[in-house]
Order: C-alpha cells, then sequence, then structure tokens
C-alpha cells in the first residue's frame, strides 16, 4: 500500500494490553483483501501474531523469531500461553519482551525445537 490509505471500509489492528512486561489481552484484526485490491502480485508479511494464532490453535506445531520485531510477538504470546502450548527463547528460558529470540510451540515438540532453534542461533 506504500503508506496510502486503506480502501474505503477497510482498517487493520492488532492490539495487546500489557501489564509488568506480560501480555493480558490480545485482539487482532488483519484484513488482506484490502492489499489485493490493485495488485497483481504481492508479497505480504504479517505481523508473528498470525502465524502464533495458528499454534494456538493447533494448525502448526512451532513458530520461532530470531528478530527484535516484537510487535508481533506479545499479543500472540498470550494465545499460545493461553492454549497450553509454550513460550519460550531459543535456548527453552521463559520468554522476554527484552529477549532476542522466540519460539512458540506446542508441548509434545518444545524439547526438540528448542534443540533445533538453539543449534541455528
Amino acid at each position: 500500500m506504500s503508506g496510502g490509505a486503506l480502501p474505503e471500509g477497510e482498517w487493520a489492528v492488532t492490539a495487546v494490553l500489557v501489564r509488568d512486561d506480560t501480555p493480558v489481552l490480545t485482539s487482532v484484526h488483519v484484513p488482506l483483501t484490502a492489499m489485493l485490491i490493485d495488485a497483481s502480485v504481492v508479497r505480504v508479511s504479517v505481523p508473528a501474531t498470525m502465524r502464533l494464532i495458528r499454534v494456538a490453535g493447533g494448525r502448526m506445531d512451532a513458530f520461532r523469531e530470531f528478530s527484535d520485531v516484537r510487535s508481533g510477538l506479545l499479543p500472540g504470546a498470550l494465545p499460545v500461553s493461553e492454549a497450553d502450548d509454550t513460550v519460550t527463547d531459543t535456548e527453552g528460558r521463559p520468554w522476554s519482551p527484552a529477549g532476542s529470540d522466540f519460539l512458540a510451540c506446542t508441548p509434545g515438540v518444545h524439547t526438540q525445537a528448542v534443540n533445533i532453534a538453539s543449534a541455528r542461533a
């Protein structure tokens, strides 16, 4: 969209309420149709929140992020935790917004995911 306005009636929001560096409430709305209206080729990089919702919903086993971009991690960490999945850093330590990496996965694959992710860090 190159900084232009969204088409009339379209909007997007990712919001998280954080208390003591812990996400406590998340709300997400990302309509991709707004980006596809006049495009023939689109490369979309949505916030990590959408992928984390897939982990929380059981449609994806693991997700890892090696960057300082936290805009999608805070809102996504809450639904993953509420689904009794695991949120850590790639070494298996509890994740903090101050950390440099992020790993969310189902409990059944957490140990293996930590082994793989920490070997590549």
